[in-house]
């Protein structure tokens, strides 16, 4: 069998130079990367799919009251489930008759008239008794710190429309690149500055004691917290957990002041470092314009 390379031989010019082999075009890593990412949002949006359509919901803790078992800004992944299959100590998601809002507390206790009763984790039992028709779904999965992202959304991209036509307009091509970067990192500044995920903390209670007062936090941010008595102890905070400190020295007011102030490890500057320096490494290596090998063609000679 006579081959491609045989026929092309066979035809060719007497006199006339070997025809070179064009390269081969390598896959550059900026559009492996985007294939990828492409393919993860693909899957992501199935999954949701999937999850709507068989009943499923998803929510965001918005407030402390399960404690490090669901801190605020998880995302909650709520399934459909019938009274009969709950236990004590199953987390669910309900609304209770009368009220226009949505809890997501564990089963307290399992009651004689078939009803449940639900409480926090950190909170006292709940006022109400559930029925079969205030269930909402039983809690499957937490994404921890997700829910900030969802709630980001809309900033994103609002902001991400806005910022493409503008560059598409006003940009010429070579600034174009670094006109991106520069606008997502400015978004991302102002999602974090609008929502304050990264440090928060929500007061529990503040007691008079004999030796001064007696100050109750819970962290409610993504960072580890240190409350602090001024000029007394203190203690550090994760997300989701309460902690209280004795201060023994009043102001010129009478009050005890206490600070809250972000208590970061050397790892999570590892992490906040690394992130601030993603920009900067992704326009270095994956940004670039790669300079494509000359195509080599076949010049026609005459005999």
């Amino acid at each position: 069998m006579t081959n491609a390379a045989e026929v092309l031989e066979r035809h060719r010019p007497d006199g006339a130079p070997p025809a070179l082999p064009l390269p081969r075009r390598k896959p550059r890593p900026r559009n492996v990367i985007t294939i990828g990412i492409v393919a993860v949002l693909l899957g992501f949006v199935a999954f949701v799919g999937y999850w709507a359509a068989t009943g499923g919901r998803w929510y965001v803790v918005q407030t402390p009251s399960m404690g490090t078992a669901a801190p605020v800004g998880t995302l909650l992944w709520v399934e459909p489930v019938q009274m009969k299959d709950l236990h004590v100590g199953d987390f669910i998601t309900f609304r209770p008759a009368g009220s226009d809002s949505t809890y997501s507390h564990r089963v307290y206790t399992i009651n004689a008239d078939s009803t449940i009763s639900t409480k926090g984790q950190i909170t006292a039992p709940d006022p109400w008794t559930l029925r079969e028709s205030d269930i909402v779904g039983k809690v499957q999965m937490r994404w921890w710190g997700m829910g900030w992202l969802v709630k980001a959304v809309p900033i994103l991209v609002i902001g991400g429309l806005v910022l493409w036509l503008v560059i598409r307009r006003f940009s010429t091509q070579r600034w174009r690149l670094p006109l991106t970067v520069a606008g997502g990192a400015l978004l991302i500044c102002v999602s974090i500055v609008m929502l304050r995920p990264l440090t928060r903390a929500d007061q529990i209670s503040s007691v008079a004691t004999g030796d001064g007062g007696r100050a109750t936090y819970i962290s409610t941010g993504l960072l580890p917290l240190r409350l602090q008595a001024v000029h007394g102890e203190g203690i550090d905070l994760r997300n989701g957990q309460l902690g209280s400190v004795l201060s023994t020295h009043a102001d010129s007011e009478g009050h005890y002041p206490v600070t809250l102030k972000p208590d970061i490890t050397w790892w999570w500057w590892l992490v906040l470092v690394a992130v601030c320096f993603v920009p900067a490494l992704w326009t270095v290596f994956f940004g670039q314009p790669s300079r494509s090998a000359p195509k080599h063609r076949a010049v026609p000679t005459t005999a």
